[in-house]
């Protein structure tokens, strides 16, 4: 056997594994408070979600994309990330394509007949995903998990919802572990190997998301039990006191309205 031939090169854990484990980074913003950047980032979404104009949202891609890319402590982990918005955006675009909803003028007929409206929409759906992951992305390479979170203690975000989130953000890491250690132990028995079919690497996978599932309820109900045990209660909260905003930020938050309007006006109104 060749050892240098590896029957599965993916791990499918690895997105999971980047957004669990994220540490805020060297970006531009990374001085500005949170308190700007998560309103401005959630408002710039609704924002290119109502676009009508697909160079809009691809022009905010490419922009910041590029600020990503400078800026990201590993580039490949930022390219990695991208790799399943990409997929979902291409599957947006082949069933738009499809669809006779938008107009009725087909343009080519591959199995189905394929609409030239349909295509259109389907470009402008997958670049407002494009656009609207990098900017989370980008918002994650900028900030911590514990300074979004307290920023959402400052806009009066309910505590259950961000006790929920801390745990999920703690959590998830640790499952992206958990199962990268089983897939590892089901590749060493050969579970992927290149002479199985895709129907029986996929029941494998499936055995794994069952005892993976199974885990994490044993994982929780111990969580739950060593928190109790601490004295843990859903009223216990950050106690911060929050500095004033600074120059920088209202500056960063006169130019996010600026990049709203600007996005407003040309992918809505013209």
């Amino acid at each position: 056997m060749d050892l240098k031939k590896h029957a599965v090169e993916w791990n499918p854990a690895d997105i999971i594994g980047h957004i669990g484990g994220a540490q805020a980074g060297t970006s531009v913003f990374r001085n500005i408070d949170a308190r700007i950047l998560l309103p401005a980032a959630f408002v710039v979404i609704l924002a290119l979600s109502a676009v009508n104009r697909w160079y809009v949202a691809g022009a905010v891609f490419v922009v910041v994309f590029f600020i990503t890319m400078y800026t990201a402590p590993s580039r490949k982990s930022y390219l990695k990330l991208l790799v399943y918005p990409l997929l979902i955006a291409m599957f947006i675009c082949i069933v738009q394509a499809y669809s006779s909803a938008y107009g009725s003028i087909v343009v080519l007929t591959v199995i189905w007949p394929i609409y030239a409206q349909g295509i259109a929409s389907g470009w402008l759906y997958a670049n407002r995903v494009l656009a609207s992951v990098s900017i989370l992305l980008l918002l994650v390479e900028s900030k911590s998990e514990l300074e979004l979170i307290e920023a959402l203690r400052w806009f009066k975000v309910p505590i259950e919802i961000r006790n929920l989130m801390s745990l999920m953000f703690r959590y998830v890491s640790v499952l992206s572990q958990e199962f990268t250690t089983m897939f590892h132990a089901q590749q060493a028995r050969l579970g992927f190997s290149a002479k199985l079919s895709w129907v029986k690497k996929l029941q494998n996978m499936g055995i794994i998301a069952g005892m993976l599932v199974i885990r994490s309820y044993d994982r929780a109900f111990r969580v739950e039990k060593s928190m109790m045990a601490r004295g843990y209660s859903q009223n216990v909260d950050i106690c911060r006191t929050f500095n004033r905003f600074a120059r920088k930020d209202y500056l960063a938050a006169v130019f996010a309205l600026a990049v709203i309007a600007s996005i407003l006006m040309v992918g809505v109104m013209m």
